[in-house]
């Protein structure tokens, strides 16, 4: 899609869905194969258990996915440059505070 003035650059509105909504993960499955990249993002909930003593165990954590994104493989890689953009920036910011 190009502008009515090839002059004019398109203006960008960044909106959220009506599912929007913020999620916490503490991982990723990640796949990149020539057809598409994934990011799965997910949470681990362990599954307690009560013993009859009352002890409380767990013998099963789960691995919750709460979001499957599918990219093209450019889409995939460019996201990976940026997020590794802003790691570098996070590490340069670190070594200052010591």
């Amino acid at each position: 899609m190009a502008a009515e003035d090839p002059g004019q650059a398109l203006n960008l509105e960044i909106v959220m869905d009506p599912e929007f909504r913020t999620v916490h993960v503490d991982g990723a499955i990640v796949m990149l194969n020539p057809n598409f990249g994934q990011l799965a993002l997910a949470y681990d909930q362990p599954e307690f258990k009560v013993r009859p003593n009352g002890e409380i165990y767990t013998d099963k954590i789960q691995k919750r996915v709460v979001i499957d994104a599918r990219l093209s493989p450019e889409a995939f890689r460019a996201l990976a440059y940026t997020m590794m953009e802003h790691v570098q920036q996070y590490d340069e910011w670190l070594k200052q505070q010591k």
